[in-house]
């Protein structure tokens, strides 16, 4: 019964190390996914905003601003977000390793999901076997204390 304790209790701390594993690789692919969409906005927009940055005319700019207002503010928003990720380095965002490591870590996800999983189900077994097992000893406990006068049939 101590041996069927003890491996339940590795198998939850098991689970639950996991778990915790997995929250970390979800909000690093929420980081990931947040630094790609906006490196992506800021793309996306960039002409629109180099256009509106070049036009000198102030009546034409305010006319281009109210025009594409939500293409600029996209950008500027993406662009400070980007330079806030990137703590003032100048060097182009790393897109390619930030694609990679996604890919990277959505495979380890899954594969740490199917042992959660998988341990999820052992820890169900294990714990009906201890619940058995309980059941068993407690049967056997009853069994072999001694009758009182009142139960037994004469």
């Amino acid at each position: 019964m101590a041996q069927l304790v003890h491996v339940n209790e590795t198998i939850n701390e098991k689970y639950k190390d996991l778990a915790e594993n997995i929250q970390k690789i979800e909000r690093r692919l929420d980081t990931l996914a947040t630094h790609i969409t906006m490196y992506e906005t800021r793309k996306d927009n960039r002409d629109v905003y180099n256009t509106y940055a070049k036009t000198k005319d102030p009546k034409k700019r305010e006319a281009y601003y109210a025009e594409h207002k939500k293409e600029i503010e996209a950008f500027k928003d993406a662009r400070e977000y980007l330079n806030a990720v990137m703590n003032g380095r100048t060097d182009p965002p790393p897109i390619k390793e930030w694609r990679a490591e996604q890919k990277k870590l959505t495979a380890a996800k899954y594969a740490a999901c199917e042992r959660y999983y998988a341990l999820q189900d052992e820890v169900r077994s294990v714990e009906q076997l201890r619940k058995g097992a309980e059941n068993i000893m407690r049967e056997d406990v009853q069994e072999r204390q001694p009758r009182r006068a009142q139960d037994i049939d004469l």
